[in-house]
């Protein structure tokens, strides 16, 4: 049985995932190039990591179902990640916590520590690694 979604869910082409893929690599490379021991300069790793994270889950999908979740509500992505065949079966869990860190890093004016943009960063990485697998 198929799971239902509930938000927007488009068809993507695979060029269309490679660029996504692409975009994905362009975030985590320069959170990676900010992410210093300086708690600003972190929080904007981590802002980045979750836009990493987000893309790679897009190209994963993309590539391996041919459809991504466009709606407003990530958590569909979450969803539809689990369906994919991955070689991490943690990758839900790694989307869904730096899912959960996105409204911290993107809109509060409270400080992400350094070692949560650390581990965020390396979630997105692990996402990426999946992606570029494909």
């Amino acid at each position: 049985m198929t799971p239902r979604h509930s938000g927007r869910v488009v068809t993507c082409a695979p060029a269309e995932c490679r660029a996504r893929r692409d975009q994905a690599r362009a975030f985590l490379d320069v959170a990676e190039l900010v992410l210093t021991e300086d708690r600003r300069e972190a929080h904007v790793a981590a802002a980045l990591a979750v836009l990493a994270g987000i893309a790679a889950t897009d190209a994963i999908c993309g590539l391996s179902l041919g459809k991504w979740s466009r709606g407003q509500d990530h958590g569909q992505a979450v969803i539809m990640l689990g369906e994919v065949a991955l070689r991490d079966t943690t990758l839900p869990t790694k989307l869904r916590r730096l899912l959960a860190d996105k409204d911290a890093a993107h809109y509060s004016s409270t400080l992400i520590t350094v070692e949560r943009a650390k581990t965020m960063v390396r979630q997105a990485a692990a996402l990426l690694a999946e992606a570029d697998a494909l």
